[in-house]
């Protein structure tokens, strides 16, 4: 198992310009082994024909529904500590097949002040060296995309690191778990309201990898990695699942991303967060 430090923004070639684009700004149309040397990409081959097929369950300390998806503030102004899993089942990435390939996105975001804000990736150690730098390229693109408001939406960036995971989905797509051994455990089951049988929908909202999640519970939801300095027991709170397709097609029609997200006094927003709320309600 390697482990990388990587100073962001890297430097990016195409297809991390292509990528940071659509996936995050797309509603504004938002040692170890060493990096591989930036290099031209024929764009008619490994750019305008990628596609990812797969789902992503994130996790969070907010109660339901997810705040920040709907450019509203965090219930803590110590931001939103959140676990974000994505996995593709099939798809390219840059020329690469990412058939298979999990990684998690750990860290604190949104937060009032942003130097409390930080991010750590985790990456299946069975992705091949190619496989690691797609996501790499991937990553560096979109941080770079959010200019000003990377500090905000992500923080520092403490590192990546190939480690064992294992992932699940049951047959019914509604109940998804994800392991890295010693690390965390989240497992997440679709919400279904009494009376209905399809479960709880949200469209419209701010994601990377669409514009509509399933609402879910968190059964099971800690984090402890002692190499970074923090931990968490989420379980109980919000969650949400979603199953995406991205290619160049889909991502044309919009709305994709965190372009738009502008939920801080810097950017104008002077709403109080959750918890300043409820004080001012007279509540404990």
């Amino acid at each position: 198992m390697s482990a990388f430090r990587i100073a962001l923004p890297l430097v990016f070639h195409t297809l991390c310009l292509v990528l940071g684009a659509t996936l995050v700004e797309g509603c504004s149309s938002s040692g170890g082994r060493p990096m591989a040397e930036s290099r031209a990409v024929d764009s008619s081959t490994s750019v305008e024909n990628w596609e990812l097929v797969g789902w992503r369950v994130i996790g969070c300390c907010c109660p339901a529904p997810c705040p920040c998806r709907i450019n509203k503030k965090p219930t803590h102004c110590h931001g939103c500590d959140h676990t974000d899993v994505v996995h593709v089942d099939h798809g390219t990435l840059g020329g690469t097949r990412m058939d298979g390939v999990t990684w998690v996105v750990v860290g604190r975001g949104f937060g009032q002040e942003t130097a409390g804000n930080w991010v750590q990736v985790y990456v299946d150690e069975r992705a091949s060296e190619e496989q690691v730098k797609a996501i790499q390229d991937m990553l560096n693109g979109t941080v770079a995309d959010w200019g000003p408001k990377a500090p905000f939406l992500a923080g520092k960036f403490l590192g990546l690191r190939e480690t064992p995971m294992t992932v699940s989905v049951s047959t019914d797509k509604r109940v998804y778990k994800t392991s890295i051994p010693g690390i965390l455990e989240i497992e997440t089951h679709a919400l279904t309201n009494p009376g209905h049988k399809e479960p709880v929908v949200s469209t419209g909202i701010m994601d990377s990898f669409g514009d509509r999640f399933v609402h879910s519970d968190a059964i099971v939801h800690t984090f402890s990695d002692p190499s970074i300095g923090y931990a968490w027991d989420l379980t109980g709170k919000q969650s949400n699942q979603a199953e995406f397709v991205l290619n160049p097609q889909r991502i044309a029609e919009g709305h994709f991303g965190w372009g738009c997200w502008s939920a801080h006094s810097t950017f104008g927003d002077d709403e109080p967060y959750g918890e300043q709320q409820i004080q001012h309600d007279g509540h404990p």
